[in-house]
């Protein structure tokens, strides 16, 4: 799997984490998932190339939703 495959599945991941604990309070989870959304559309792209900025948020918004202790979908 290459790194975009990878991140594309870390990202559905999270939007699923985030959609399947709704009575889990969330700062901000609107804004989370739209974000989420905008990235794997981005993502999805044929020549889409994904930059460290993002990759880094991926990674942050992971740690964040762990801290959170966010159950896995």
């Amino acid at each position: 799997m290459n790194k975009t495959n990878e991140h594309l599945a870390h990202a559905r991941a999270l939007r699923a984490d985030i959609l399947g604990a709704p009575t889990v309070w969330l700062p901000r989870r609107e804004s989370l998932l739209l974000w989420l959304n905008a990235f794997l559309k981005r993502a999805e792209a044929p020549r889409y190339v994904l930059d460290e900025m993002e990759a880094a948020d991926l990674a942050a918004l992971d740690q964040f939703l762990r801290k959170k202790k966010l159950p896995a979908a």
